[in-house]
């Protein structure tokens, strides 16, 4: 029974949702408007013999009459491609530019362009198993008709606000540039599938308006903020190999000279052309570095109605990146999925652009083990300078961890993101409360 009534509410939200869009394609504000006052005066003239308002009913759907008779033919004729930049970044609206084009012998002028997005109708497994961040503290009613889930939803899936742009007239075979906006609202791709051009009719009440399809996707960056500068120890430590271990497995490439065979050398390194030519066992010798490595550790893992602190948590870890992947360090990522992924990022490796891509698409786990994160990480304990670990709950095993960390001799910094009311149980972590991270930040930086 409870199927029945979430898909009856999916297929019903579904068709407003159509219906929605339409509408505000079709109708200008004054159109909407008129509209009202139809429905007004229809309702108040209904006795024609005790009130003259059915007269100002009829002028007012004569109006609405010959509004829509000119609206009804769509004066195709232009086409557009858009030029999109490489990033945007969730909450900063991104600039770009339209080319239209008028492929006919006739100039056009008087239209307007708006971006169509891909499907922005969730699908009807999301709608019934996802929860809204707010759902929980939502009234009965609100939860059972889905209401805010379905919007919550429809807004992930567009991921985007645009506004109309006007489009300046267009001579015939020629093209003109539109200079537009969209503002990302939450980080990941979004789906581009065309345009839609509009034009009003002469009363200004209705638009005529067709679609035309231009695909494209642009990738969101998470949300930065102005994160406080940590205290990380600077000491350099040895990394056997140089550089290039932060990047693979095993001891450098970076040749330095040759030696004969000592008891204990690894038999990868030996130079086997040398040894074709002496008979003699040679090694390879390869630089040895010494420099600052830090580690920053994003737990993935998302507690039942806790979406908004994991996004917050990607929010941190990003700002960090942007401030911590630079110059003469190294920094690593680890994260858990299906399985632990681990990324280095700064001095002779990428930048911290891939770390930010990595970030924009990483999605929360279910499972809240962390013991396969913290085995990845202390592998690396004898290189490590300093860590930053993001967190969205504190339990034992997390706290063994940190615990381990300190016993390692390696200076950690925590961030919970957690509700307001959540008091960390013990050691020095920063609490960042969801829904007012610049300030959570900002005292956590005041913290000695």
């Amino acid at each position: 029974m409870r199927k029945t009534s979430t898909k009856c509410l999916y297929h019903a939200y579904a068709r407003f949702a159509k219906y929605g869009f339409w509408k505000k394609n079709k109708f200008s504000m004054s159109g909407s408007f008129l509209i009202y006052a139809l429905i007004l005066t229809a309702c108040l003239g209904l006795d024609t013999f005790r009130s003259m308002v059915y007269q100002l009913f009829s002028l007012l759907f004569s109006l609405f009459a010959v509004s829509a008779i000119l609206s009804f033919k769509s004066p195709k004729g232009l086409f557009a491609e858009r030029i999109l930049p490489e990033y945007g970044t969730a909450g900063t609206p991104v600039s770009y530019t339209i080319f239209v084009e008028n492929r006919t012998n006739r100039p056009k002028k008087g239209f307007e362009i708006r971006e169509r997005f891909s499907n922005t109708t969730p699908s009807l497994q999301a709608f019934a198993n996802a929860r809204e961040p707010h759902e929980h503290l939502r009234n009965p009613w609100d939860r059972k008709l889905k209401i805010q889930r379905w919007q919550w939803l429809t807004r992930q899936k567009q991921n985007a606000v645009v506004t109309r742009q006007p489009v300046p007239a267009v001579p015939p075979e020629s093209r003109v540039a539109v200079r537009a906006e969209l503002t990302p609202l939450n980080r990941g791709y979004i789906y581009l599938n065309g345009f839609t051009f509009l034009k009003k009719e002469p009363l200004g009440f209705m638009r005529a308006f067709y679609h035309t399809t231009s695909e494209a996707r642009l990738l969101v960056l998470p949300r930065r903020y102005n994160v406080p500068a940590l205290n990380l120890p600077g000491s350099r430590k040895h990394h056997t190999g140089g550089i290039a271990l932060t990047s693979k497995v095993g001891n450098s490439d970076e040749f330095i000279s040759l030696r004969e065979y000592r008891p204990g050398d690894p038999m990868r390194l030996i130079h086997w052309k040398s040894l074709a030519k002496t008979g003699k066992l040679i090694i390879r010798e390869n630089r040895d570095e010494h420099f600052v490595r830090h580690a920053l550790i994003l737990d993935a893992h998302a507690p039942e109605g806790a979406t908004q602190a994991f996004e917050a948590a990607v929010s941190i870890a990003a700002s960090y990146v942007a401030n911590l992947a630079t110059g003469e360090s190294l920094l690593d990522l680890f994260f858990a999925g299906n399985r632990v992924y681990h990324y280095a990022s700064g001095r002779g490796l990428s930048g911290n652009t891939k770390f930010l891509e990595i970030l924009a698409l990483i999605q929360p786990t279910k499972t809240s083990a962390f013991a396969p994160v913290s085995r990845s990480v202390l592998k690396y304990k004898q290189r490590l300078s300093g860590c930053i670990l993001i967190l969205t709950c504190l339990d034992n095993e997390r706290l063994d961890f940190l615990n381990s960390l300190k016993t390692n001799g390696i200076t950690t910094t925590v961030f919970l993101v957690a509700d307001a009311n959540a008091v960390p149980p013990s050691g020095p972590v920063h609490l960042v409360n969801p829904n007012n991270i610049e300030a959570s930040l900002n005292k956590a930086g005041q913290i000695p």
